[in-house]
């Protein structure tokens, strides 16, 4: 054989070698990586949770989920209906946490560490029906050098962690606080009454135009202040809700926002002020009252189904909206709520050709 062959061979030799060590290298440190951390919490049968506490701010704050109609409520604001997506991504949270290294044993550490209820950034506890707990994990806030500790309530151990979730723990944190979120396109008018009078704007057909139904003499729109109003079912959220029972009798719903849709749903807005906030009872409604009814030997054409089950639809839509929001009273924010309960003069003001008639100085 030649030298140029040996030396050929050769460096197939080295490089083969070379592989065979880099894939034993990367093989070894994968399975240390993957043998090195594991889930904080193991076994969590989610069916099995109905309730939930979490406890933030050192132990000063809490807020406990409850199981209800296949759901969860929350308990801190009447057993209104929780976010399913918020407490989805509690669940996952929580279980995705993996601890890195075990830390400490001693309970002597866990003040230092902040890993004690009184300590910690936030305790979540997950508890069964007769109120038991399944299990409680500890979390603490992250250090000077973004370390963050976790351990579960029921052992000593702590644990460094991969990942620490952003647990949410204010009661409104659980709730979907989207009340309406009616795009513009679908608008065909607005009716507003207050204790001053009522007015109603309308849409022209392309949705271009907003007009005021018997505009006064001498007046127009002041500003913008009219496709505010117009608009004020675009995106609504609220910031507090109340079962109505513990409220109703000391509000004066006195103020209505009836916004009336292209496909002919209603939404009714009940307002009340009480101090400086503003509250809301809300209700959907259809006003195509005539039945939808299967045509006997006849057939039907494919608009005309498209049709039905459009109608159809929007009715099922209206009545999940009023099972959904009967019986509660919602806060809304203030400046929403000034669109709400905009008067007629505040939605108006002098137009120039009418200051000009009655100003002996407008000319001049």
């Amino acid at each position: 054989m030649s030298n140029r062959k040996l030396s050929v061979l050769g460096i197939i030799t080295v490089v083969m070698v070379g592989w065979a060590i880099l894939q034993n290298w990367v093989s070894q440190n994968i399975s240390t990586a993957d043998f090195s951390s594991s889930a904080l919490i193991e076994g969590l049968q989610i069916e099995a949770v109905t309730g939930i506490t979490i406890t933030s701010e050192r132990g000063e704050k809490t807020t406990t989920l409850s199981r209800k109609d296949g759901g969860f409520v929350v308990a801190d604001k009447d057993n209104y209906p929780a976010d399913v997506a918020a407490v989805n991504a509690l669940f996952n949270g929580c279980l995705d946490i993996r601890t890195q290294e075990k830390i400490t044993d001693s309970p002597d550490n866990h003040a230092d560490l902040e890993v004690t209820p009184q300590t910690a950034r936030s305790v979540v506890s997950f508890t069964d029906t007769d109120g038991g707990e399944i299990v409680a994990l500890v979390l603490s806030p992250s250090n000077e050098t973004g370390e963050s500790f976790a351990r579960l309530l029921s052992e000593t151990a702590v644990y460094s962690i991969q990942y620490s979730p952003q647990i949410k723990t204010a009661p409104m944190d659980f709730v979907d606080a989207q009340l309406f979120q009616v795009p513009q396109d679908q608008l065909s008018s607005v009716a507003v009454r207050t204790p001053e009078g009522s007015y109603i704007l309308t849409a022209s057909a392309d949705g271009a135009d907003i007009k005021l139904q018997n505009m006064p003499a001498g007046k127009q729109y002041k500003e913008t202040v009219y496709k505010s109003v117009f608009g004020a079912l675009r995106s609504l959220r609220f910031d507090n809700v109340v079962h109505a029972g513990n409220v109703l009798q000391e509000f004066q719903f006195d103020f209505l926002y009836t916004c009336k849709l292209k496909d002919k749903t209603v939404y009714k807005l009940m307002l009340a002020k009480k101090g400086e906030k503003t509250y809301a009872k809300v209700l959907a409604d259809y006003l195509d009252k005539s039945p939808v009814e299967k045509t006997v030997g006849q057939v039907e054409s494919e608009e005309e189904l498209k049709a039905k089950e459009a109608k159809l639809l929007v009715i099922d839509a209206v009545n999940q909206f009023n099972k959904k929001h009967s019986g509660w009273v919602y806060q809304i924010p203030a400046a929403n709520a000034e669109n709400l309960m905009m008067s007629l003069s505040g939605l108006l003001e002098d137009s120039p050709e009418s200051v000009s008639d009655t100003d002996p100085n407008a000319a001049q």
